[in-house]
């Protein structure tokens, strides 16, 4: 899909994801040049049908694949497709290192999850990026923004013509995004990530997952509130006599898909670490769960 006279999305759907939006990969296109954000998962399907758009296009100079953050599904494909065109991988150090570590702690899981985790932490990195760096494809400026929330290096990219945001996965197109705690994530910098991505004033948001935001202000000010409506449901809750998190998790997701459990415990988990940081509450852990309690005046 062309999303702009220099943007174009190729969302290839994965029939294994477990997710209802499979990942967005995006196409900087301008003067025979080319910039790709993320790369999706490694399948042979995923990437032969970008390889085939590309040709499409005029198979134009592909001149870095730039990955958002670390995860199978953004940065699974990075390899495959840098052997067949050519172009520089470029990953935030912090994710960099995620991900050469995600693999050892894949070893737990299924045979098909580690095989894919071995896939991306195979991914040959050819340069780092950090916050302000700029990119170019033909007339075009690529600014990236150091944006930690969802992961602790992940980065959003911002096209100055056009005023174009390509949110990673701190934005999704439908709901809410996942906050692990740390180390892995961290509420507190999301939040700052939220505001920091809004104050560009972009005209249109290119999300990780999902359709495209066209009032990126208005869908960035919704997540805003709806962490701090969070916060405050979670001291409400502990103040009523909800003192753990596997009993804030119960009362906050009362009919819950038992395979989203765990992702649940890592949210409302992120949101206590972001209130123990602010010195509202205390937590302490017990076995596998959290005793969590008001802070008191003065302590």
């Amino acid at each position: 899909m062309q999303v702009t006279d220099a943007v174009h999305t190729l969302c290839v759907h994965v029939g294994s994801y477990p997710e209802v939006y499979s990942p967005n990969v995006y196409l900087i296109v301008d003067g025979g040049e080319a910039i790709m954000i993320d790369s999706g998962f490694p399948d042979g399907e995923s990437v032969a049908t970008r390889l085939d758009f590309l040709q499409c296009l005029g198979d134009p100079t592909l001149k870095f694949i730039v990955l958002t953050h670390h995860h199978i599904d953004h940065a699974g494909g990075a390899r495959r497709l840098r052997e067949a065109t050519g172009a520089r991988v470029l990953i935030h150090p912090e994710e960099e290192r995620l991900l050469r570590e995600a693999a050892k702690r894949s070893a737990a899981g299924s045979a098909d999850e580690r095989a894919l985790w071995e896939e991306a932490a195979g991914v040959p990195v050819d340069g780092p990026v950090v916050d302000g760096e700029t990119l170019s494809a033909g007339s075009l400026t690529l600014r990236v923004l150091h944006t930690p929330g969802h992961s602790a290096g992940h980065i959003a990219l911002f096209l100055e013509q056009g005023k174009v945001l390509f949110s990673g996965d701190n934005v999704l197109g439908l709901g809410t995004t996942a906050i692990a705690p740390p180390p892995f994530g961290d509420m507190p910098l999301y939040v700052q990530s939220l505001e920091r991505m809004k104050a560009l004033d972009a005209a249109l948001l290119c999300p990780g997952h999902g359709p495209l935001v066209h009032q990126p202000n208005r869908k960035i000010q919704e997540l805003i509130d709806h962490r701090r409506e969070r916060d405050e449901q979670v001291l409400s809750l502990i103040g009523q006599g909800q003192g753990t998190l596997a009993e804030l998790v119960r009362v906050i997701y009362p009919e819950l898909n038992p395979r989203l459990e765990r992702m649940a415990r890592g949210q409302i988990l992120s949101h206590l670490y972001k209130l123990q940081a602010e010195r509202k509450v205390v937590m302490r852990q017990e076995g596998d769960d959290f005793v969590c309690a008001l802070r008191e005046a003065g302590d």
